[in-house]
């Protein structure tokens, strides 16, 4: 589901969780002021630069839409459109962040905590939850298909597709049997291949290191959220007005 994202190149996991966390982070905390713009502005043309440019545009499609809609639901409950920017700042912000995690293989990231002895259980858990993402949306598109051929009409508008006998029984309770038997499928898996989470003499097949282009990222959003950290809490630049 998430594979067109990745990047030809991912960055080193740990580095792209940890700038995805902070930069989030500052964001929020500063995202009173107009210049949190420039500072998406530039984390877009960022992630553009090293290689995340499928998962850069996506979101900053999808959750720029989400985000004005939103807005303006918010300034129309609020009768004022003076804050109606901050709803869409925020809503971009965090799509943009999530990009260098989406850019990642979830392989990559359980192979960088396994190096640095993380428990087999969470690192296990994390690629197993990552995977099944996929497989649920799988599933749900095959039973949508077989309900369609049974001429069931399953857009999200049709009143058919809110009939309890149609959504319940059709949909919902086939999906639970599927979920069902592939945990079953998978703990078995799990059996046959002789995991111990106990076992620490564990290896890893291929061994993921940062590289001198993963610093140069993290030292480019570093210097990033200081200068708006600066300009929010010390600088306090005027922003321009434009006059209509």
């Amino acid at each position: 589901m998430f594979s067109q994202f990745h990047a030809r190149h991912p960055l080193y996991p740990l580095i792209a969780l940890a700038c995805s966390l902070l930069s989030l982070l500052v964001g929020m905390v500063c995202a009173q002021t107009p210049y949190i713009f420039a500072y998406i502005l530039f984390l877009d043309v960022l992630f553009l630069a090293f290689g995340m440019g499928m998962a850069t545009l996506m979101m900053n499609l999808g959750m720029g839409v989400f985000g004005i809609v939103a807005g303006a639901i918010t300034a129309l409950i609020n009768r004022t459109f003076d804050m109606f920017w901050i709803t869409p700042a925020r809503c971009l912000l965090i799509g943009v962040c999530v990009v260098p995690l989406l850019a990642v293989p979830p392989a990559m990231l359980t192979r960088s905590l396994n190096q640095l002895h993380c428990p087999r259980l969470i690192t296990l858990g994390m690629l197993i939850t990552v995977r099944f993402i996929p497989v649920v949306f799988g599933e749900m598109r095959q039973i949508k298909d077989a309900m369609r051929s049974r001429g069931i009409d399953t857009r999200w508008y049709s009143p058919a597709w809110y009939r309890p006998s149609n959504l319940y029984r059709a949909f919902l309770v086939p999906l639970v049997m599927r979920m069902v038997g592939i945990s079953d499928t998978l703990s078995l898996s799990v059996e046959s291949r002789a995991f111990d989470p106990q076992r620490r003499d564990a290896t890893v097949y291929h061994s993921v290191h940062p590289t001198a282009r993963d610093w140069t990222f993290a030292t480019l959003v570093l210097l990033a959220m200081a200068a708006l950290i600066l300009e929010r809490f010390v600088w306090d630049l005027p922003f321009p007005e434009v006059k209509l």
